[in-house]
């Protein structure tokens, strides 16, 4: 029996609000959520691959939407002059550090700055925050094809090869590839859902990479 659209999403609602829960510390995680839905509806009007799992192929779907929105977004944003003064503070607290040898108070920054701490307060928290949510946005465009250095995904030749150096990986490596990029999990919840130590999980992630590597510069 197929399920409708409506269904699809109501079975898979703790899918995409664990995908939105990456950025619930910036956006409303309900939101994320409503849009995360409309990225889960396209991948439902475009899934034909029979031989890849659903939410496996709606997990970027959904992903790329949030971030997409996220990027396009203007409520997040930071002055320069507030930026100005995070780099100041960085480098004043970096010097004073040294100087005093211990770390400085933030009155003890401001008060050498001859700024008011309120203000610089303020300028640390939402260039922080700014910063933050930058590094998650990046951390989660980071794909395996980035990784094994294949920047150019128009190139159809270097995209077969990865693709049939995947195939050529024993069943638990591909698993474990399939978690940490396709799916999106840490190598800290993979390590759980394999029965693995974080460590073991990172080392043979390393060397199914270079395994994977090797097979498209044969």
């Amino acid at each position: 029996m197929i399920m409708s659209i409506e269904e699809l999403l109501t079975q898979n609602k703790n899918f995409i609000y664990k995908i939105a829960s990456k950025y619930s510390k910036y956006y409303n995680i309900d939101d994320l959520f409503q849009v995360g839905a409309i990225g889960f509806i396209k991948a439902y009007k475009n899934y034909k691959k029979v031989d890849t799992k659903f939410t496996t192929y709606a997990y970027k779907y959904v992903l790329g939407e949030i971030i997409e929105f996220i990027k396009n977004d203007r409520t997040i944003k930071v002055s320069s002059d507030n930026l100005k003064l995070f780099k100041l503070y960085t480098e004043t607290k970096e010097y004073l550090s040294k100087e005093m040898n211990m770390v400085p108070t933030l009155y003890q920054i401001s008060d050498y700055l001859g700024i008011d701490e309120v203000v610089l307060a303020d300028a640390i928290n939402k260039s922080e925050f700014a910063i933050s949510l930058e590094e998650s946005l990046n951390n989660d465009e980071f794909t395996l094809e980035k990784v094994v250095g294949l920047d150019d995904t128009n190139n159809i030749d270097m995209l077969i090869d990865l693709k049939n150096g995947l195939l050529k990986l024993k069943e638990d490596e591909r698993k474990l590839i399939e978690l940490r990029y396709f799916t999106g999990y840490t190598q800290s919840e993979v390590s759980n859902m394999l029965g693995m130590s974080q460590v073991q999980v990172s080392r043979c992630e390393s060397k199914v990479l270079k395994k994977i590597k090797e097979t498209m510069t044969v």
